[in-house]
C-alpha cells in the first residue's frame, strides 16, 4: 500500500471513487436534501478550482495502479472527502491516510490542531485516535455531524517509513513555530491564544470567505467507522504501535477502554487541555486485587496531569509564573502489550507541553502488573542487575540506535543505578514490557537542551527473548506469572 499526493490529473478519479462510496455506504442513511448537498459539493469544476488555489490538498491510498482510498486536507487541518473503497476497508488504509495527513498538518501546513465533522457513528473511533468532540450532533443541509478537534504536536514528529520502536524527536522548525505561536504577535489573551495554537497556518493566506458563496467546507463529514481500522503495514509504525502484543485468548477478565479529558476554557492567559486513555480491567474474581491494578493502570496514565497541574511540582509552578502564556497539555495513548491470566503489561505514549513552549516532551511509561495481588514490577525486581547483565544490555541497546557511543556519558556504575530507578533528575526512565517476542528493557530519554550526548531518541528498548532473558532473571514470582 502506498499513500501520495495526487495532482490535479488524479482528482476525478479521487471524486469517482468518492462518489462510489458515498452512495453505496453513506447516502440510503441521509436525506435526499444531504445527498444533493454532497453532489453539489464534489463537482470536479468546483473542487479543481479549489485545488488549485491551495485550498485542498489530496491524498490517495494505492495498492499498484488501482486508487483504493482518499483524503482530502484543507490548509487549516479540516478534513473532507475521506473514504476507502469497500473491498480495501480493514486493510489499513484509512489508518494510513489519517497518519498522512497528520504528518502533513505537522510538517507542511504549521496547522496546530486537526479538526472534522464526524459522522455520529465514527466518533468512538475518533476519540480513541486523539480527537474530541468540541460540540452537539448538529445537521446542516440534511447531513448529520460531531465536530471534533485533536491538536496536532508541531514539535514532535516520530520517524516514519520502517518499524522502530525507538522513535526520534524532530526538532528545529516546528520549535520556532511554536515559539511564534506562544510569542504571541497579536495575541493579547488566552482565548486568542487558544484559537492560534489550534488553527495556525503561516503557509497559506487562508481566509472565511475564500470559497465564496458556494462554501461547503465546515458541514460535511464524509467518513465512516470503517475507514479507522487499526491495521496497517509494519513499515509504518512506530513507537508502542510497532510493539507485537500477545494477548492471550479466553481471559478471564475483560479490558475496557477509559478516558480522562479536561480542559479550561476560561483562563484568559493560558491553555489547559488533557485527553488520556486507560486500560481498566474488570471480571478479576478478587475485587480489591481488581481495585489496586485498575487504580496502578490509571494513575501510570495520568502521571504528567498530576505533575503539571493536579499537584504541580516546584519547576513546574515556576514555569507557568515565568511565562507569559503558559501551555498545560498532555495526549496519552496505550497499548496492551501483554495480557496473560496472570499478567498484564502495558505501555503508554503521552506528548506533553509542560509549563510553555519550551516545554514540549514525548515520554514512554510502561506498567507491569500481576492480576493475583496487583504487584507492580519494576526492571530490578526481575533482573540480577549484575555487570554482565549491564553490559549485555547496553550492547542490545546500541545494536537498536546504529551508535557504538548510545549511552557512553554514563559508566557502568551509573548504568546499573540507572536500571534501579536512579534517574539523574528524571533524563534516564527505567521501563520495560513484555510482548509478542519477549522482554524489552530500556530509557524514555529527557536530556536538557543542548545535551551534547541527546541523539534525538526519545526513548530506546532493549530486546531480549524470553530464553535470552532467564540467564539473568532473578528469583521474582514475575517469572512463574509468564510461565
Amino acid at each position: 500500500m502506498e499513500i501520495r499526493r495526487l495532482g490535479q490529473s488524479e482528482l476525478l478519479a479521487a471524486l469517482h471513487l468518492t462518489w462510489e462510496v458515498f452512495a453505496d455506504e453513506i447516502a440510503p442513511a441521509i436525506s435526499p436534501e444531504g445527498v444533493a448537498s454532497f453532489q453539489k459539493f464534489i463537482k470536479y469544476d468546483y473542487i479543481s478550482q479549489v485545488w488549485q488555489r491551495g485550498n485542498l490538498i489530496f491524498f490517495g491510498a494505492y495498492e499498484g495502479e488501482e486508487l483504493c482510498g482518499t483524503l482530502a486536507l484543507r490548509p487549516d487541518g479540516h478534513i473532507v472527502l475521506f473514504f476507502v473503497k469497500k473491498q480495501y476497508q480493514g486493510q489499513g488504509a484509512g489508518r494510513m491516510l489519517y497518519g498522512a495527513a497528520y504528518h502533513c498538518c505537522a510538517e507542511l501546513l504549521r496547522a496546530g490542531r486537526m479538526t472534522v465533522n464526524a459522522a455520529p457513528g465514527a466518533v468512538d473511533k475518533y476519540i480513541h485516535m486523539g480527537m474530541r468532540p468540541v460540540g452537539q450532533e448538529q445537521e446542516k443541509d440534511g447531513i448529520r455531524y460531531v465536530p471534533m478537534e485533536m491538536y496536532v504536536n508541531l514539535n514532535m514528529i516520530a520517524k516514519t517509513g520502517q518499524k522502530s520502536k525507538a522513535p526520534w524527536i524532530a526538532l528545529g522548525v516546528y520549535a520556532l513555530v511554536l515559539v511564534l505561536i506562544l510569542s504571541g504577535i497579536g495575541i493579547s489573551v488566552g482565548r486568542d491564544l487558544r484559537e492560534e495554537i489550534r488553527g495556525y497556518n503561516d503557509s497559506y493566506d487562508y481566509r472565511d470567505d475564500e470559497y465564496g458563496e458556494d462554501d461547503y467546507r465546515d458541514d460535511l463529514p464524509y467518513d465512516y467507522s470503517e475507514e479507522y481500522d487499526s491495521g496497517g503495514y509494519e513499515e509504518e509504525l512506530s513507537g508502542i504501535d510497532a510493539i507485537p502484543e500477545d494477548i492471550a485468548s479466553n481471559l478471564p477478565y475483560e479490558i475496557e477502554d477509559e478516558l480522562y479529558t479536561f480542559s479550561d476554557e476560561e483562563k484568559q492567559s493560558m491553555v489547559i487541555e488533557f485527553h488520556v486513555n486507560y486500560p481498566k480491567i474488570s471480571g478479576l474474581s478478587d475485587s480489591g486485587t481488581e481495585d489496586k491494578v485498575n487504580k496502578i493502570l490509571k494513575a501510570r496514565a495520568m502521571e504528567t496531569v498530576k505533575k503539571i497541574y493536579e499537584d504541580p511540582v516546584p519547576e513546574i509552578k515556576e514555569r507557568v509564573l515565568g511565562e507569559q502564556n503558559p501551555v498545560l497539555i498532555s495526549y496519552v495513548e496505550y497499548k496492551v502489550c501483554y495480557a496473560s491470566e496472570d499478567l498484564i503489561s502495558v505501555a503508554y505514549n503521552d506528548l506533553s507541553y509542560e509549563g510553555g513552549q519550551a516545554y514540549a516532551y514525548q515520554h514512554l511509561r510502561t506498567c507491569n502488573i500481576s492480576l493475583k495481588d496487583g504487584t507492580a514490577y519494576e526492571v530490578k525486581d526481575i533482573v540480577s542487575l549484575d555487570n554482565r547483565f549491564v553490559d549485555q544490555w547496553l550492547r542490545v541497546m546500541r545494536n537498536e540506535t546504529g551508535d557504538d557511543d548510545f549511552l557512553s556519558e554514563l559508566d557502568q556504575t551509573e548504568m546499573k543505578k540507572a536500571l534501579e530507578g536512579d534517574s539523574k533528575e528524571g533524563v534516564y526512565v527505567v521501563n520495560f514490557f513484555l510482548d509478542a517476542d519477549g522482554i524489552e528493557i530500556g530509557f524514555d530519554l529527557n536530556y536538557e537542551d543542548g545535551d551534547p550526548n541527546d541523539q534525538g531518541y526519545v526513548w530506546v528498548t532493549a530486546p531480549f527473548t524470553l530464553d535470552e532473558i532467564r540467564e539473568y532473571a532473578s528469583g521474582s514470582g514475575f517469572w512463574k506469572e509468564i510461565e
